[in-house]
């Protein structure tokens, strides 16, 4: 039960973040395919971390590739909103 709970709260943790970031992405006029990138990736890796947290032996390679592909989502929604940030405000 306690990994259970983990599973979710960490799934609570970085999702909503991540979502909101790739729908500012979206709404500041990205190119679709790098808003399904972003949420494919996000996908695969949260899938990844639960089920590499929710094995009886946990399996830490699952748990590490799912964790860098969310803080992949993370990092490139960041760094294209501050790029468009800047860009916009230079032009």
């Amino acid at each position: 039960m306690l990994r259970a709970m983990r599973v979710h709260s960490n799934f609570a943790e970085y999702v909503p973040l991540s979502l909101l970031l790739v729908y500012f992405v979206e709404v500041q006029g990205a190119q679709a395919t790098l808003v399904h990138g972003l949420c494919l990736c996000l996908l695969i890796g949260r899938l990844a971390h639960a089920f590499g947290v929710s094995q009886p032996d946990e399996n830490f390679s699952f748990r590490v590739t799912g964790m860098a592909l969310t803080f992949t989502v993370l990092f490139f929604s960041s760094a294209w909103l501050l790029i468009a940030f800047f860009h916009a405000g230079l032009a």
